[in-house]
């Protein structure tokens, strides 16, 4: 009873982390991964969906769909543990910081890859003549929730958008939000009512 307590808890920790760092994508996969009008976005093998409204849907949902390994819409028991087996290395009925951490960045890297394969996508599909770069009316088409900010990612000014401007942007925005994280983060801690 105890053991299945602690894994448990493990389990919900390890989600809950997973969301966390699974969230720095988020941006990325919200400016790449807008849907279609009143449509979701899937990435690839990732269970990432965007809805109507443009935020994130995901995080659980990619989070239920690596677990979730018969697709029945349900976790059970023997698939946690062989998430967690998959994760438990050193085979020890534990899972110790160091694979924790290997299995973020291996997630992280999974999304990453997952949300780039979907972006290559839908810029592929709006590009309707094939020249590698999105006129006005294809953005708008392709991208409709980011077709306001058409003049703000066509960095060079010539009237179309490539994947390299979309890209820059993104980049840019992260790296805003990275800092105002940081900003956030360098605030000292909440006193506690506990002792140390």
């Amino acid at each position: 009873m105890e053991r299945k307590t602690k894994t448990t808890r493990i389990v919900a920790q390890f989600l809950t982390a997973s969301a966390v760092l699974l969230a720095a994508g988020g941006a990325f996969a919200q400016a790449a991964g807008t849907p279609p009008a009143g449509g979701a976005m899937q990435g690839p093998r990732s269970g990432y969906q965007m809805g109507p409204d443009g935020h994130g849907h995901g995080h659980g949902m990619w989070m239920m769909r690596e677990l979730d390994t018969d697709h029945d819409g349900a976790i059970s028991k023997a698939e946690v543990d062989a998430w967690f087996n998959s994760i438990d290395t050193n085979h020890d009925g534990k899972l110790d910081k160091a694979e924790l951490e290997a299995h973020h960045k291996a997630m992280k890297e999974k999304f990453r890859a997952d949300m780039e394969a979907a972006f290559d996508a839908k810029f592929k599909a709006a590009d309707k003549n094939g020249d590698g770069a999105l006129t006005r009316d294809e953005f708008k088409a392709g991208f409709p929730r980011l077709a306001s900010r058409f003049d703000q990612l066509d960095a060079n000014h010539d009237g179309k958008v490539t994947k390299d401007e979309m890209r820059a942007a993104m980049q840019k925005m992260h790296q805003q939000r990275m800092q105002q994280h940081g900003q956030r983060g360098n605030q000292p801690p909440a006193p506690s009512d506990k002792g140390a």
